[in-house]
């Protein structure tokens, strides 16, 4: 009987190695289809001029850019290949150095911390990541991931992850998750009180819908929608 759980046990721990978000043919033509490289640079402007006006702090602490070839070379042993929108992100800005969240409660990770994330993600036995998905923006446990496959590519989709619940695919790509977020924030659907993001999460929601129809929300929505 000991051997027998001590079997199941390790077979566990094998299959947490590794894991696969569920993305399907068409959600990864749909991501390709609608990248949009001035889009993309226009939602995360507009993202960088809220946190300005609104004075949260975030705006002047925003890292500096990497440069295209220095964003290949580092994932050169790397399995996960970044996209064009991860090289779009990352050579805007690499992340953030402030306690305030970029986009609605998730910290904008620099490329050196996603790759760290990632690659403690893939080695933890209890959790099943993704190797074609890399961490952009997280949050205590949780993470907002980009499509990063060994082809590289224009984009892909991005998939929420929880360590508490099950992955799903959430936003059509980067770039319609940057506009999302940017149009949530624009439209007062989540705001900045008293030092801390406040969201209208049935507002937030529809926005998400508006961007992303058919896509999953990744939080409950009180009033059942």
């Amino acid at each position: 009987m000991r051997i027998m759980v001590v079997a199941i046990l390790f077979q566990v721990v094998l299959s947490g190695c590794s894991g696969e978000f569920p993305s399907s043919s068409a959600q990864h033509q749909a991501a390709e289809s609608a990248f949009e490289l001035e889009q993309l640079k226009r939602g995360l402007i507009e993202i960088e001029e809220w946190h300005a006006i609104q004075g949260t702090g975030l705006a002047g602490s925003l890292r500096n850019s990497v440069h295209v070839s220095l964003i290949e070379e580092a994932f050169v042993d790397n399995e996960c290949k970044p996209s064009d929108e991860l090289k779009t992100l990352w050579s805007w800005r690499n992340g953030e150095n402030s306690p305030s969240p970029f986009v609605w409660y998730h910290d904008f990770l620099s490329m050196e911390e996603a790759l760290s994330e990632y690659n403690r993600l893939r080695r933890n036995p209890l959790v099943r990541w993704d190797a074609n998905y890399i961490p952009v923006f997280g949050f205590e446990g949780e993470w907002y991931a980009a499509y990063c496959n060994p082809k590289g590519g224009a984009a892909g989709p991005v998939a929420h992850f929880f360590l508490e619940d099950e992955p799903r695919i959430t936003h059509v790509n980067l770039t319609v998750f940057i506009s999302t977020m940017a149009e949530t924030l624009r439209s007062g659907a989540v705001s900045w009180v008293n030092g801390a993001m406040v969201e209208d999460i049935n507002e937030v929601y529809r926005i998400h819908q508006k961007h992303n129809p058919g896509y999953d929300f990744p939080y409950h929505v009180p009033n059942g929608t």
